[in-house]
């Protein structure tokens, strides 16, 4: 088969890019609202008094936008890496590190994916809220949750990447942009 005949794991690539993409414009969203909601409530500060709980909102944006920047980050091979012995051993040795690196953080996102979901069943059975507001917080945990499914699956996909290009005997680049 040839590597330009393109497969189905090269249209999930594109899902998996545009997935990335939109949850990195969500996450940047809910920060500029964070940094919005910091800038009026410090102007109202100065004239009155500031928002009322909007630090409780901050809070739970700025926590949102770190699960949605997640995914892009796994994609782009953006987490830390220190290749300085594996490199010397080769392309052959750099891409097993590579794969095996990935599974490493597949399991670990994946354990944080059912505690989050046991915490997100925690802040809905016991109906906690916050302490001005008094909006439910279970919310914002449900959203995380559904960023970090998200991340599962890029992390998946990336494995299935990891795996064909060993396959094809591509080296796997772990930089931001490798894609």
């Amino acid at each position: 088969m040839s590597t330009d005949t393109p497969t189905a794991l090269d249209a999930m690539q594109r899902v998996v890019d545009r997935l990335a993409g939109l949850l990195v414009g969500f996450g940047g969203l809910c920060l500029v609202a964070a940094c919005a909601l910091t800038g009026a409530s410090i102007l109202a500060s100065i004239f009155s008094r500031p928002i009322p709980g909007e630090i409780e909102l901050v809070e739970a944006l700025c926590g949102i936008a770190v699960f949605a920047f997640l995914p892009f980050c796994q994609l782009r091979r953006g987490h830390v890496g220190v290749d300085l012995i594996i490199s010397a051993l080769g392309p052959r040795a750099m891409n097993w590190s590579q794969l095996i690196g990935d599974v490493v953080i597949a399991v670990l996102i994946a354990l944080l994916t059912w505690r989050h979901g046991i915490g997100l069943m925690d802040k809905y059975g016991n109906g906690e809220t916050t302490p001005l507001l008094l909006l439910p917080v279970w919310w914002g945990y449900a959203v995380a949750m559904l960023l970090l499914v998200a991340n599962v699956f890029v992390c998946l996909f990336v494995i299935l990447a990891d795996l064909r290009d060993i396959r094809r005997g591509n080296a796997i680049v772990a930089s931001v942009g490798a894609h």
